[in-house]
Formats: C-alpha cells, structure tokens, sequence
C-alpha cells in the first residue's frame, strides 16, 4: 500500500497521539519512518523521530520521494486543507486515515466511526434504508457525502461543519421555553451556546460522569432551574468503568477507569415532560435511549442525538428510534471536520408542522 519501493521515505503528518499511534502501528510492521511532520514548532522530536513543518522538510529533501500518511483524527483539523497543502509541496503520495485502514485493517488502535472502509459498503442497504427517510436534502446529500468519505478517504467531499450543534438554524426551531435533558453535558456549554443564541428554558436536567466537568457544570447553570447529575445515561441502574482521559471524549469501559454511577433518563425523571433531549454520550446513545423509552413514548421529546462514536451509529440510532414508532421527521447535520459531531435530529411531528419545516432559530 505504501509502494515503498517507489518512495525513499516514509512520512507520518501529525506527531500528536494520532499520529504516534500510526508510527507505532507500523514500526510493529517494521515499517520505519523518517519523520513526523507537524505545524507545532515547539515539537523538534518524538520517540528519537525528528519533527518538521511540512515546507521545513521540503526544503531540505526531495518531497516526490516521500509517502506521507495523514496521523490526524479529531473534529477540530480542517484535513482537507493539510492535503491540499502537501500536494502543493509536492509530496510524492498523501494516504488518508481512511485508505491506511483499508489496506491495514487489522489491530487498528482508532475508535469512533474509523473501520474498515468495506464495513459501509457491506452495510449499503440499511445505509440507503436511512437516506430514504431522511426529511430534506441537505441530510440525503450529507450522508452520501459522508459514507464517500468514510469509504474513500477524500476529505473534499465533506462539506463545512453546520454552525449550532444541537440547534441548527435551518431546522425548525424548538418549542419554548425549552425542557432541555443534556445527556453528556460536559462543562453545560451547550446550553450555555442555546442561551447565547437567544434560546428560552423553563426547565434544565444535564448528566455529566467527571467530576471536574460536573464541578464547571454546576455553577454555570446556577441561575437555571436545572437538576444536575454527577451520573452517565444508560439502560440500567448500575454502577461502571469511566476513562476521562479524553475530556470531551470521556466514555464508559468495560474495565478500569474511575467508577461512576449510570442511570436509565425513565427511572431517574419519570415526570420531567422534555421536549428535547440531547446525547453525546460517547457511544452510549442506543442504551440510553433504551432507558428512556417511556419518556419518549409519553412525551415525543424531539431528540439531538450523536451518531459518529461507533460506525453503526450512522444508522442503526436511526433504525432504533424510527422502530419506536413514535412519527419523528428525522435530519441529519454535521458540525465538525472528519465527519465528527454528526448528529442526528429526530423532530417530533407536532413541532415539524408548527414550524412547516422552514421556522428557524432566534
């Protein structure tokens, strides 16, 4: 994959953990690289391996011999940009996240919606099952776009991030004042985000595990009439592993990690009345929905609901919540690069016709 015979070096882009956990997965494969390339000018090595701006080691080497592999994988990197960058070097091959994980699909150390690209292709039907009932075009355009990149590595076909995580200004707007349940609220930004925008609550419950996000969390929405949980959402009562080593990507696992106390949404507000609810819940989001089913079957709560954390998300949260039944419009938004943040927005029908699907935020 790599035609190592065709290029004199072996280049990873992005010397930060991504980028480390390539080197590293090729080193096992006693394939050595000759350097990392970085935009951070106070990195001048890692692990013994030399660090350089991309221009920096164009200048002091011929770029066509080199293979450039992109160690990149966060929503907050434009990768698209770097790529074109490279090219424009003149670096001899630039191989994607994607295409790596293709051709090594192996003990691939990546989470999240990174698989084996031929993982979307098997799955084409339930994909296309998805598109059919997405509401607009912009969401069938979204997820062609996305499962293209998810198969190809080609950044270009992403589109910009959509602006307002949780409360797109081209979705109808949400009924207010707002029941807002926030299920993985980390420091409460994003009500704090609603708030700026102009958005009303008449009532606020959040759910955030780590402590020190919780601690943040409080005394941002002091003024709130909001009910905080130092607890995890999920589809039992129990007690589990918590690695926050992440910050925002903080998630539950099945060993290790500090304990932290889960709870089902039905059990712990049986008569809150939401009228949205959020998850960002790091993969969690089909349990949690399972432990909250009789809210949402007595209250039709529109849903923001993040599908990115596994590959099946894309559209098996789909499948579980259009089973219940429950008449949602459902639209699909992207708000990060990489196809990170992608949520989906499950609208309850009352809402959709109020707003004729065309009312639009404050």
């Amino acid at each position: 994959m790599l035609d190592e015979q065709n290029f004199k070096h072996v280049l990873v882009y992005g010397a930060r953990l991504a980028g480390q956990r390539v080197q590293a997965y090729l080193a096992d494969r006693d394939v050595r690289i000759s350097a990392f390339l970085d935009r951070d000018a106070s990195l001048d090595q890692v692990d013994g391996i030399p660090v350089a701006s991309a221009q920096e080691w164009a200048a002091s080497h011929d770029p066509a011999s080199a293979c450039v592999i992109i160690g990149l994988f966060n929503n907050y990197v434009d990768v698209g940009e770097v790529v074109t960058q490279l090219q424009q070097l003149g670096y001899g091959r630039v191989v994607s996240l994607v295409e790596f994980v293709r051709h090594f699909p192996e003990g691939q150390p990546f989470r999240y919606w990174l698989v084996d690209p031929r993982y979307y292709e098997a799955n084409a039907d339930r994909i296309a099952h998805l598109r059919e009932n997405l509401a607009d075009e912009t969401s069938r355009e979204l997820l062609d776009r996305i499962v293209d990149f998810r198969i190809t590595g080609d950044y270009s076909r992403l589109p910009a991030p959509s602006p307002r995580q949780y409360f797109p200004e081209d979705l109808p707007t949400w009924p207010q004042p707002l029941r807002f349940i926030d299920c993985g609220a980390y420091t409460g930004d994003t009500v704090e985000e609603m708030r700026a925008a102009g958005l009303a609550f008449e009532a606020v419950a959040t759910f955030e595990p780590n402590l020190e996000n919780y601690a943040v969390l409080v005394k941002s929405q002091a003024d709130l009439n909001a009910v905080n949980f130092p607890c995890g959402v999920s589809n039992g009562n129990r007690q589990v592993g918590f690695d926050g080593a992440l910050g925002a990507g903080g998630h539950l696992v099945e060993s290790g990690g500090e304990t932290v106390t889960c709870v089902r949404l039905d059990d712990a507000l049986p008569r809150f009345s939401p009228t949205l609810i959020k998850m960002d819940i790091e993969g969690e989001e089909p349990a949690a929905l399972e432990g909250s089913l009789q809210l949402l079957r007595q209250y039709r709560p529109n849903l923001a609901v993040s599908i990115y954390h596994r590959a099946e998300h894309l559209w098996s949260i789909f499948e579980q919540i259009d089973g219940y039944g429950l008449g949602y419009r459902f639209f699909l938004r992207c708000h990060a690069h990489s196809s990170f943040d992608t949520v989906l927005y499950a609208v309850a029908s009352n809402d959709f016709e109020r707003c004729n699907g065309v009312a639009t935020h404050a």
